[in-house]
């Protein structure tokens, strides 16, 4: 069995954002649970890279772990060199920015709700349609990653 399926966070960060979108988006679409729901994906991720290249690290593939998450996430995509997983990533960016950007919601509470995450020179939507892909990904890298960690 994997390492990372009896890791007590990995499973923790997992189910937290899988939570949020099952739980508390289907009942609140406000601009704190979008929050809570894209720093948990983050989180999520940016946990999954690191635990990855720590292993990397320990067995002497690496030199050293990145300092800038968008460093540690450009090299676990090289390392990993896999498209499936490189699939399931594409929204990472898009979360990690808006982590970091003032976020509004239009048409807050309806189906045509739209995340607008404004940053210093970039501005990001997001769909009810995108967290649900979001929402889908992350269930297919979970089941993918165990093979790797």
């Amino acid at each position: 069995m994997s390492d990372l399926v009896e890791d007590l966070e990995y499973n923790r960060k997992l189910k937290e954002v899988l939570h949020i979108y099952n739980v508390s988006l289907k009942n609140n679409k406000g601009l704190e649970t979008i929050r809570n729901f894209i720093k948990s994906a983050v989180d999520y991720y940016d946990y999954v890279i690191e635990l990855f290249l720590e292993r990397e690290y320990k067995n002497n593939k690496i030199n050293e772990i990145p300092k800038t998450p968008i460093e540690r996430y450009n090299l676990f995509l090289h390392l990993i060199n896999d498209k499936d997983i490189e699939n399931t990533m594409i929204y990472y960016k898009k979360l990690r920015t808006c982590l970091n950007s003032h976020i509004t919601i239009q048409n807050e509470y309806r189906k045509t709700m739209i995340i607008v995450c404004k940053g210093y020179e970039t501005e990001n939507k997001l769909t009810i349609k995108d967290i649900k892909d979001i929402i889908e990904n992350i269930r297919k890298f979970s089941n993918l990653i165990v093979k790797y960690i």
